[in-house]
């Protein structure tokens, strides 16, 4: 009898290590295709609402649900499962999202843009971290990175300056542009700044530039410079600081000089803090202050998820309304206070305190235990999360088709972590 118990228990963990080898697997291949795909955007159906919400990056999240959802009700091991979800601060965020519809003029904007951060958010976050179960798994992750936004830099050189055309590669905007390649560029050029090989330095220097190059914006230069120059701080190496300064002089100086021969170029306009007629303020700054306006008069109920254009106008007081400001130039932060009040506000702010410190404390660990291919992982998450934040003052981290990259990011610290004590 016992005999037959220990079998028994025996069969049933060797079942249940086998569904978990099987979910792995699945996650690691959907989430390959969501990271490849997120370089491509919404291409090629750029104007089709239902392409947006079910482009592959997308449509691999709603199948990586079901197949959660199928696992959970096989009663296998649903620890799994508990383990790959986000902070509580996450969590905390989305609840003030869906709060806020109560208070929505369009309830149902509000609710299609709670449903779009939630399966990122959550559905994204599982996919990813899930994923990531192994030193191995980690690598190949950071190699599709990579590939994702070489692809990215690659298309919109070729359109802009191959082809003379003023949209951004896939993107077609430079501000959802600048926000991708804001927070990818730096953080895949660290990674191979971190080692010690030529040719990955190399990609390093040829990555970062590339990506300064190809820029049309304030906020792009300002991301990845930032987080290049963070990265200067924290790689020991003086070879790897001056590689990183080099191609941070080179790839500005680069687009400057372009921008003065093609005076078509957004990024001298996109530095001016007045508009052409050099009398009013620039309306990306009025737009500032109209959402901390709105953040004064609606502090508790904010104008609802998703609904910050259906009250924008009527709080810009005495500032003008010149109606120049470009699709997607918005503040990130400023739009979530706007849009979900203070308390959203706070919580959006927990997501990146929890998340900054967790990436700052791998980076001093990896570093004390003298673990080297960690320490690349954690200069690296800790570089592109520092883009994020600056890039989300110029565009949204939170638009669709951005969103994944941020959580990708997320989930990358977390695992980090993880994997690094083990």
């Amino acid at each position: 009898m016992l005999q037959e118990m220990t079998n028994s228990r025996s069969y049933i963990v060797a079942e249940d290590q086998r569904s978990i080898k099987g979910l792995h697997v699945c996650a690691k291949t959907l989430g390959g295709i969501a990271i490849i795909s997120s370089a491509f955007h919404f291409w090629p159906f750029n104007n089709s609402k239902a392409w947006q919400v079910l482009c592959p990056q997308n449509f691999v999240i709603f199948i990586w649900l079901l197949v959660l959802a199928a696992y959970i009700i096989s009663k296998h091991n649903r620890q799994t499962i508990a383990s790959s979800l986000p902070h509580l601060s996450v969590f905390a965020y989305l609840s003030f999202n869906v709060l806020s519809i109560a208070f929505s003029p369009d309830i149902e904007r509000a609710v299609s843009y709670t449903a779009k951060l939630t399966l990122i958010l959550i559905g994204g976050y599982t996919l990813f971290r899930t994923a990531m179960f192994s030193k191995r798994t980690f690598l190949m992750f950071y190699n599709l990175m990579t590939t994702a936004v070489i692809i990215s830099i690659l298309y919109c050189l070729i359109v802009r300056f191959g082809l003379g055309s003023e949209e951004f590669g896939f993107h077609r905007n430079a501000y959802k542009y600048g926000t991708y390649v804001g927070i990818l560029a730096p953080l895949c050029a660290v990674y191979f700044f971190s080692n010690f090989k030529t040719w990955k330095i190399t990609l390093g220097i040829i990555i970062s530039a590339s990506a300064l190059i190809s820029s049309g914006t304030l906020g792009a230069l300002a991301s990845i410079s930032t987080g290049m120059l963070a990265a200067m701080v924290l790689i020991p190496r003086r070879p790897a600081k001056l590689c990183i300064l080099c191609s941070i002089i080179f790839g500005i100086g680069s687009l400057l000089i372009i921008s003065n021969l093609s005076p078509s170029t957004y990024i001298l306009d996109d530095f001016k803090l007045s508009e052409k007629d050099d009398t009013n303020l620039k309306q990306r700054y009025i737009e500032w202050q109209a959402e901390i306006n709105i953040l004064e008069e609606r502090t508790v109920t904010g104008t609802a998820a998703g609904c910050i254009n259906d009250y924008r106008s009527n709080f810009y007081y005495r500032l003008p309304k010149l109606n120049t400001l470009k699709a997607f130039d918005q503040n990130g932060w400023l739009a979530a206070g706007a849009e979900t009040g203070i308390l959203g506000l706070v919580c959006f702010c927990w997501i990146v305190s929890f998340y900054g410190k967790l990436a700052f404390v791998q980076v001093i660990g990896t570093k004390l235990k003298k673990s080297n291919v960690f320490h690349s992982f954690a200069v690296a998450n800790f570089t592109g999360f520092i883009a994020a934040c600056v890039a989300n003052l110029f565009s949204s981290v939170h638009y669709n088709g951005i969103l994944i990259v941020f959580v990708l990011l997320l989930s990358l610290i977390s695992r980090t972590s993880f994997l690094s004590t083990e």
